[in-house]
Order: structure tokens, then C-alpha cells, then sequence
């Protein structure tokens, strides 16, 4: 039953990918409206399958071995990519530009064909290390460290402040529509505020599956 909601989750995340790059092949509709809204069609698939996409990069987090190591490596890169590269450059320009009437001054130049053909690329490489991660836990039976939680939210304050900043930078790149730039820029601050400290609670507290195995 799990393996169902796992596909289609990757399937949207491909799609998605797939629409970003169609669009970014076609001329955009002069209408601003509709414009943003073609745009925001792909994102709303990434969506979709961003929680599939995080929560293999955690499972691979959690283990050592070379393989693993390996393909959190690729898979960290591929972040990088996406959100230090084009998608967080652009919606952090685009928060300057509709909430502050600023621009980013490095960013006059706009974001360059060869910065979304990198992210372009990146999606499917974190779309493909995942089903590829998700194919060997189980056909492995890789089993987690004990002190990796079986639920992804005995740790919410780090998993709510990681998607607050992917939604944040998401939504912020919604172009003419200030109310959901502003909704962006919300969440891109709540999640720089609830990730560091989770991090640092998760550290000092143990989780509820790590006191079920010292009370045994």
C-alpha cells in the first residue's frame, strides 16, 4: 500500500520537470495572469513530489555505507543546484522586486540559459537517485539505525522548517501575484528559524523510538 503513493509522488516529480522544461521552451503568454500561471503549473508537481524526494534524502542520511554516502552526495549536489543556482536566486530576486521594489544587484542579468538547463538537470538526477534509493531499501530490506525515527514527524520542528523553505522558495516565484510572493516570503522565514532549531532540540531530546529502546 505504501509503494503506491511512493510512485505516484515520483511521477509528479518527473512531470513536473518535464512542464518546466517545456515551458521554459515556449514564449510565455503576454497576459501576466496567465502567464503566472503556466509557470506555476510545474511547481504545483514538484509539489506533488517533493515529500518523496525529501524523505529518501533523509533515509539516506540516516545510513554509512559507501553506496549510501555516495548517493546522498549526489543528491545534495542536486539541491544545491536547484536552489542555490536558478529557482533560489530568482524567487529571492523576485521577493526583492514585489514585496521591497528591489532588485538583487547581482541579479540584472537575469537567470542565464546554462543556470536552468543546471536545474532542469538536477530535478531529474534527485528524481532518479531517489527511485533508485527507494528500489534498494526494499529490495535489500535495508533496515534504518535505531536512532533514525520510523515516524517523520517525531522530528517536526527540522522536516516543517526543510518544506516551509522549499514552499517558500516556490511560492516566491510567482510572478505578479504579491499575495503569494508575500505567502513565500513567510514561510522562507519561518523555515530559517524552525530548522536551525530543530537541528539543535533533535540533538539535546532524545525521540520517542530512542526511549522505547532504553526502557527494553
Amino acid at each position: 500500500m505504501t509503494r503506491l503513493p511512493n510512485v505516484i509522488a515520483l511521477l509528479s516529480w518527473f512531470a513536473g520537470g518535464i512542464l518546466l522544461g517545456l515551458i521554459e521552451a515556449i514564449a510565455l503568454p503576454s497576459d501576466p495572469v496567465y502567464s503566472t500561471l503556466l509557470q506555476l503549473l510545474p511547481l504545483l508537481f514538484l509539489v506533488g513530489g517533493v515529500w518523496f524526494i525529501v524523505s529518501q534524502y533523509q533515509k539516506l542520511r540516516a545510513l554509512n555505507d559507501r553506496t549510501s554516502s555516495r548517493m546522498k552526495t549526489i543528491m545534495g549536489v542536486g539541491w544545491l543546484a536547484i536552489f542555490g543556482v536558478d529557482a533560489g536566486v530568482a524567487s529571492l530576486n523576485n521577493m526583492a522586486t514585489e514585496i521591497f521594489n528591489r532588485q538583487l544587484p547581482y541579479y540584472y542579468q537575469g537567470v542565464s540559459l546554462a543556470q536552468k538547463v543546471i536545474a532542469l538537470l538536477a530535478i531529474f538526477i534527485l528524481g532518479i537517485v531517489s527511485s533508485l534509493s527507494m528500489r534498494r531499501h526494499r529490495e535489500a530490506q535495508i533496515k534504518l539505525p535505531a536512532h533514525h525515527p520510523s515516524d517523520p514527524w517525531e522530528k517536526p520542528l527540522t522536516n516543517m522548517g526543510f518544506i516551509a523553505l522549499l514552499l517558500g522558495v516556490l511560492l516566491g516565484l510567482a510572478q505578479y501575484w504579491q499575495p503569494i510572493v508575500l505567502a513565500g516570503f513567510v514561510l522562507l522565514l519561518a523555515g530559517i528559524l524552525l530548522y536551525p532549531v530543530g537541528k539543535l532540540t533533535e540533538k539535546n531530546f532524545p525521540s520517542s523510538d530512542d526511549e522505547a529502546g532504553m526502557t527494553k
